[in-house]
């Protein structure tokens, strides 16, 4: 009896970790390119970046933080409360998706303000409308993202990569170049969004909504901690330095952040700093990149349309070592996340919250998903393609 026991403990023991490695269909992609990567090519860390996954970990720990205090609900029940009509509502809702996507993320952002939106919104009867302002949520959430280093993983790592300036044709990517591209494509991308608003029908609305109240207290902490981990992204203070007080702070007052971590997109960027080691090391095919993606122009839209398949992590990771296009790069994989199902992780949680929260009529939100999706990515292609050729 107790042998039978014991191999039963050991069977769900394994199916948890066989579901927990087959959940994340990117990371285990990545996982078995790097497999066979290593197998032929070795073991190498040669493009290993250890600022991106400490200062990633961070930010995940007081973005968990933040929403432990309750404080992004308070923003998004207050706009609700204000709105009186489908229109109004709708730009509320994709106002707030764009500023909070600056400060907290992708993910984040499309878990806390989707699921609220589609509670709200049961009830109105003209679904078209409701069905293209869950829509917006996604590309608002990409475009917000963007302006920052830390807005998201890809910025993240593209920032910190192109800082060093053998990879930046001989001199450090500055902040100023940074900005220049990513503060344009945030400004024309928020004014799109707007215009897209007056589509939305403006119907008067009537909306009950309990507005709660959050943690001040722990809000004050976390925003210490947010300001403390976008020093260490700007070279402010050192990022290993920053990693250690944030995980002190939260290992003492909130340790059940630590489950939160997303490991697998961490799992993810060490894959592909791996696989990138052993593509390096293949001639042939970096001279293809190389050669391929020799112009801004080439560099943006190799990242835009490779997003599409692989995402817009793994596509700069995998591009960036054989192109110093770096503003290129960034607004290829902000602009690369919104399109395809699997172009980012963000887009591919925005699919699954509407398969949880609006069982009836999936199929009605998965239609302007992707017909939105689709006109934005072709016009944000044609802006950011602008974007690149004034800057280049």
């Amino acid at each position: 009896m107790e042998h039978s026991a014991t191999q039963h403990d050991s069977g769900r023991i394994w199916k948890t970790i066989l579901n927990w490695i087959l959940v994340d269909k990117v990371f285990l992609v990545s996982l078995i390119i790097a497999i066979i990567a290593i197998s032929f090519g070795g073991f190498t860390t040669r493009f290993f970046n250890y600022h991106v996954i400490v200062t990633v970990s961070g930010l995940m720990l007081v973005i968990g933080g933040f929403k432990e205090t309750g404080l992004l609900q308070f923003l998004g029940q207050t706009l609700v409360k204000k709105s009186t009509t489908t229109r109004q509502l709708v730009r509320f809702t994709t106002l707030l998706t764009f500023f909070l996507a600056v400060f907290f993320t992708n993910d984040l952002t499309i878990l806390t303000v989707l699921p609220l939106y589609l509670a709200i919104t049961k009830d109105i009867k003209n679904r078209k409308s409701v069905h293209i302002g869950a829509a917006l949520i996604v590309p608002a959430c990409h475009i917000g993202s963007s302006l920052l280093p830390q807005g998201n993983p890809h910025n993240l790592y593209l920032y910190s990569f192109y800082k060093l300036a053998q990879n930046h044709a001989g001199s450090p990517l500055t902040n100023l170049e940074f900005f220049k591209g990513t503060g344009a494509l945030w400004l024309l991308g928020l004014l799109v969004l707007m215009i897209a608003c007056q589509f939305i029908d403006n119907e008067p609305l009537v909306i009950e909504t309990q507005v709660n109240k959050f943690n001040k207290v722990e809000t004050s902490i976390f925003v210490v901690l947010m300001l403390l981990m976008a020093a260490s992204v700007f070279g402010y203070i050192n990022f290993y330095l920053a990693g250690a007080i944030v995980a002190v702070v939260v290992a003492i007052y909130r340790p059940k952040l630590f489950a939160g971590i997303d490991y697998h997109l961490l799992l993810t960027f060490i894959f592909f700093f791996l696989i990138v080691g052993n593509i390096a090391n293949i001639h042939a095919l970096t001279n293809f990149i190389s050669q391929t993606l020799v112009n801004p122009q080439a560099a943006f839209l190799g990242t835009v349309i490779m997003s599409q398949f692989i995402s817009n992590i793994a596509a700069p990771i995998l591009i960036s070592p054989f192109t110093p296009h770096a503003v290129s790069l960034v607004l290829g994989a902000d602009i690369g996340g919104i399109g395809t199902i699997v172009s980012s992780m963000a887009t591919l949680i925005a699919y699954k919250v509407i398969r949880m929260n609006a069982r009836g009529e999936t199929r009605g939100f998965v239609k302007y998903f992707a017909i939105v999706n689709a006109g934005f990515v072709v016009l944000l292609t044609i802006i950011g393609l602008i974007i690149v050729t004034a800057l280049s």
